[in-house]
Parts: C-alpha cells; sequence; structure tokens
C-alpha cells in the first residue's frame, strides 16, 4: 500500500516523471489480468494515450512503444502469480521518462 501512495503522489507533481532504469517498484493486486487490463485500456483510452498488449500464458505485456508520436515509452508487465498478480512498470529506455497518466492509471486500477 505504501508503494500505491508513493506512485500516486510522483504522478501529481508532474506530468512526466523520470523513471530509473528499473521503473517504479512491482505493484501487488489481487484483480485479475483481466479487470485490470480493461480498467487499464480505459484509462489510457480516455487520455487519449497509445497501448497494445501482448497477451502471454501467465500474463501479459501492455507497452505504448511503436506508436506514432508518443513520447514517455513504457512497458507494464502484468504476472499473474495465482493469488495475486504483480505490476512492473519501466520505461522502454532509462534515457526516457514515463507519462504521469500512465503512471496514475495504473495506480487507480491497482
Amino acid at each position: 500500500m505504501k508503494q500505491l501512495g508513493i506512485l500516486i503522489a510522483l504522478a501529481a507533481s508532474t506530468p512526466a516523471i523520470a523513471a530509473s532504469a528499473s521503473g517504479v517498484p512491482p505493484i501487488a493486486t489481487d484483480k485479475s489480468v483481466a479487470e485490470f487490463g480493461g480498467c487499464f485500456v480505459a484509462a489510457q483510452d480516455g487520455a487519449g494515450l497509445a497501448w497494445s498488449y501482448v497477451p502471454k500464458p501467465h500474463g501479459g505485456t501492455f507497452s505504448n512503444v511503436g506508436a506514432k508520436g508518443e513520447t514517455g515509452l513504457y512497458f507494464l508487465a502484468v504476472a499473474d502469480l495465482g493469488p495475486a498478480r504483480e505490476l512492473r512498470l519501466e520505461p522502454a529506455s532509462s534515457a526516457l521518462s514515463i507519462d504521469a497518466r500512465v503512471i496514475r492509471a495504473v495506480s487507480k486500477c491497482a
């Protein structure tokens, strides 16, 4: 829960934050991959942000890499660990920042 509060505080403080090479700390959620994904997609669509999803056997990866004109390129891995899911948000490159709207969506939907 402390990590969620930190993410919200960071997201509210600036339109885009510089993330380290490791991104933001992983977040655990009890929501299913489908529940989290539906919420995250709705938030991205509502903000007019590009996204894609690549499913995997136990989760999947959201990203905006490859979208024309997008900045703040990221990878959001959703790992299904059985009773919980782990969300790991990382910039596509250590030189990039993650858009605060993406961080807010992850925090809100987790």
